[in-house]
Order: structure tokens, then sequence, then C-alpha cells
């Protein structure tokens, strides 16, 4: 599984997912909105998580669980 980190302005969303993927140990890059070049969409105000090029906008934690297969 690829995961990619898409960090936001918002510092208390992506402190949230960022949190959530330490927490959960899960292998992730940091990645910037720049790097996706993907479908049309802003990037930069919301975090975002990709995984396996599928990218997920603010997603919350129990969405993560779900997105991850973690518990």
């Amino acid at each position: 599984m690829t995961v990619r980190f898409f960090p936001g302005s918002r510092k208390q969303k992506t402190s949230l997912i960022q949190g959530f993927l330490s927490n959960h140990r899960v292998a992730h890059e940091l990645a910037r909105a720049d790097e996706y070049h993907g479908k049309t969409f802003h990037l930069g105000t919301d975090p975002a998580v990709e995984v396996d090029g599928h990218l997920f906008v603010d997603p919350n934690e129990e969405a993560l669980k779900k997105i991850l297969k973690v518990e």
C-alpha cells in the first residue's frame, strides 16, 4: 500500500491526520500539493491522503480507519 500525505494550511486538521498516521504507524511519505498531477480540485487548504492512487481530501478518523484498514 502506497500512502502519501499532503499537508494543508489548516494546521489543526493537518495535525490530526498526521497524528493518526504516526499513532497507527502507517508508513507514508510527505508530499506537496504541487506534486499531485491528477484531477482538478482545490488542494492547499485542506489536508489530503493519497492511498494507492486514490485521493481523499480532509478525511476524518473513522474514514482513515476504513481507508487504511486499521483499528
